[in-house]
């Protein structure tokens, strides 16, 4: 499906950016109406948005969830690694937060960049490829293209996975030429298991061992999908696994797997619980979500 391209700038003053999202300002922001899919991106009175970034998911640095209180993954272990990265790679600097996590100041307080947009989620975000600098040559402001894997390579989503900053996480929308180049990429990561990257620690399939909410705010990567899930049922239900997979079943997501024509609901059906230990019985990369 094409990409809607579009140039502008971003912005990391009064955000609390993390390692999958960025906001960002149009040169023209009546090109948001132009967006494809069903939802429709939410603005600011800059006339700036949200983006989500498309293909990948970072470890959560501050995710509220069913609390007013945030939670976040192990620090230590990487949490920041993303956030950190897609900042410097925009072109920042110097980035000074408050007390509330948001930003102050930062060197520059813009810089040029261009987004590849697929769409926009339930929360106003628009899903896109994420690029700095002028629009490549040949590519229109304004106008929807098909992308490449030779563009996708020029954008922070490609160069997140392949330093193995962030997992990957796909859903429909995305075409499946840049998907598999997205696994290809992720896989080569996973198997570098690079100091600082989320594969250096990660547990999600060999099993990480729940006594209670620090078990993954402090001492266990997994899964950013997965941890949110728990971080929620923890703190509704306590650490017992037990109704787990109902709860799973609950929220009834829906996706599909490589050998498998028709979808599966609930993430219940790639879950394993033995006792006080949960494994996802899948890579996520076999993994391809039905948008909501």
């Amino acid at each position: 499906m094409p990409m809607l391209a579009i140039k502008g700038t971003y912005r990391l003053i009064d955000s609390d950016p993390d390692g999958d999202t960025v906001h960002f300002l149009p040169q023209d922001p009546g090109f948001w109406c132009d967006v494809p899919g069903k939802h429709r991106v939410g603005r600011n009175s800059r006339g700036g948005g949200k983006i989500r970034m498309e293909g990948i998911d970072a470890l959560e640095t501050h995710y509220p969830g069913v609390s007013t209180e945030a939670v976040h993954q192990p620090m230590d272990l990487g949490a920041s690694g993303a956030r950190d990265e897609l900042i410097s790679w925009l072109g920042f600097s110097d980035v000074v937060r408050g007390e509330d996590g948001k930003v102050t100041a930062s060197t520059p307080e813009t810089v040029p960049g261009f987004v590849l947009a697929d769409g926009a989620d339930v929360f106003g975000r628009c899903i896109a490829l994420v690029g700095r600098g002028t629009l490549p040559a040949g590519v229109p402001n304004g106008r929807r293209i098909e992308v490449t894997p030779d563009l996708l390579h020029q954008t922070a989503n490609h160069h997140l996975l392949s330093r193995g900053l962030v997992y990957p996480t796909f859903y429909t929308s995305l075409p499946e030429v840049l998907r598999l180049d997205m696994t290809a990429t992720s896989q080569q990561a996973r198997a570098a298991k690079a100091s600082g990257s989320v594969w250096a620690h990660d547990v999600t399939t060999d099993g990480a061992v729940i006594e209670d909410l620090t078990s993954i705010t402090d001492h266990q990567v997994i899964l950013p999908k997965l941890f949110r899930r728990l971080a929620d049922y923890i703190r509704l239900f306590g650490p017992s696994l037990g109704c787990f997979p109902a709860y799973l079943a609950g929220e009834a997501e829906e996706f599909f797997l490589p050998e498998q024509t028709t979808s599966v609901t609930g993430l219940q059906n790639v879950v394993e619980i033995n006792g006080d230990t949960i494994r996802m019985t899948r890579k996520i990369e076999d993994i391809v979500l039905v948008e909501k």
